[in-house]
């Protein structure tokens, strides 16, 4: 993916953010709309059922809508290796329209209850705020759970939660256990979660252990699990924290694009949280970064515009002027914020702009 459509992807995670979108940026799943917990919503019918001898299947439990008339006919079925201790039943969920039959995973009898509750809770996306605490310490018991699907479903409703709702989970987190999933290779589409979480449950150690890891080769990694290393520090650490991100990043024009995408997006979904760090803050640190990085400095002009913050008006206007070289998302940033700005000075920048035919 070239720079200019990096940039703006990022810039558009920030504007998400700012907008009271109620999952947290760093961690959501990629498809969070086809997560188990969706797939049961859609689900016409949905059973648990047994493969018989012969390759037949036999419907024990109806989970959603009624028992099936006629045999079930289950599509692209695989059973995959069998494992040990493994259910020997399947979740299966039926549509009308392709009217089929098709397996959502291994799933116990003892379940059943589990996947009935989930088909009475609310979609994600329309969960008050206050029934976040309640929907995360429902789930985060069956973090690796040793079936497959529960813990899928786990992971998946945890992610997708608001990041102040995984703050609560504190009480339930076992910091040995994320680090040791966190050095689990099948498990690295999970580190993003995982290291907000160890955050959330993280001693000075932790604390510790992530700053070297900030430090180190992370070019490997993706943004959320980037990012995740700067908001997990900035939980553990607080200020202290922000001082040393701000002196080791935001300061430095020479750091990497990922680098610096990573620690703002931490910034901002601390900033839009506001209880490990003030919002206050958080612009202050924006402000350094857009002194230091002129070249990319609209790359936070979304927070600034959705928080109100109209200060940096002159800045933005007289980098624009200057006509140096900008990154295309900060360059699209700083001209989107002067536009949103109701101020009398960001209307004159606009039209001086214009008339020197620099927009």
């Amino acid at each position: 993916m070239n720079l200019p459509v990096r940039w703006l992807l990022s810039l558009t995670l920030c504007w998400l953010t700012g907008s009271g979108a109620w999952a947290c940026t760093i961690c959501a799943p990629s498809d969070a709309q086809n997560t188990v917990v969706q797939r049961l919503f859609a689900a016409d019918a949905v059973v648990l059922a047994s493969v018989e001898v012969g390759g037949g299947w036999r419907a024990l439990e109806v989970i959603k809508g009624e028992l099936p008339q006629r045999a079930l006919t289950v599509v692209g079925f695989d059973p995959g290796p069998a494992i040990r201790d493994e259910p020997a039943t399947w979740l299966l969920a039926y549509s009308v329209g392709s009217q089929s039959w098709r397996t959502m995973g291994r799933l116990s009898l003892a379940r059943a209850d589990w996947a009935r509750r989930l088909l009475v809770m609310r979609r994600a996306a329309d969960t008050p705020s206050d029934g976040w605490p309640q929907r995360v310490a429902f789930f985060a018991p069956d973090f690796e759970n040793d079936q497959a699907l529960v813990a899928q479903a786990a992971y998946e409703e945890v992610a997708v939660a608001p990041y102040a709702a995984m703050r609560t989970l504190k009480p339930l987190l076992d910091a040995s256990k994320l680090t040791r999933w966190l050095a689990t290779p099948g498990l690295a589409a999970r580190r993003p979660l995982y290291t907000l979480l160890l955050g959330v449950t993280g001693d000075d150690g932790a604390g510790a252990a992530l700053q070297g890891k900030l430090l180190g080769p992370t070019i490997e990694l993706g943004l959320g699990a980037h990012s995740a290393l700067f908001a997990a520090y900035l939980e553990i650490r607080g200020r202290t924290g922000l001082e040393w991100v701000e002196q080791q990043f935001l300061r430095d024009p020479a750091r990497s694009d990922q680098d610096l995408q990573a620690a703002l997006l931490a910034l901002s979904v601390h900033g839009n949280d506001g209880v490990r760090l003030s919002r206050e803050h958080v612009v202050q640190a924006y402000a350094t970064f857009i002194r230091h990085n002129p070249a990319r400095a609209g790359l936070v002009a979304s927070d600034l515009g959705n928080w109100e913050r109209w200060e940096f008006v002159p800045d933005y206007a007289a980098i624009l002027k200057s006509g140096a070289p900008q990154a295309f998302a900060s360059r699209y940033g700083m001209v989107f914020y002067l536009m949103r700005s109701p101020t009398p000075a960001a209307r004159e920048a606009l039209e001086a702009l214009r008339s020197a035919k620099l927009l």
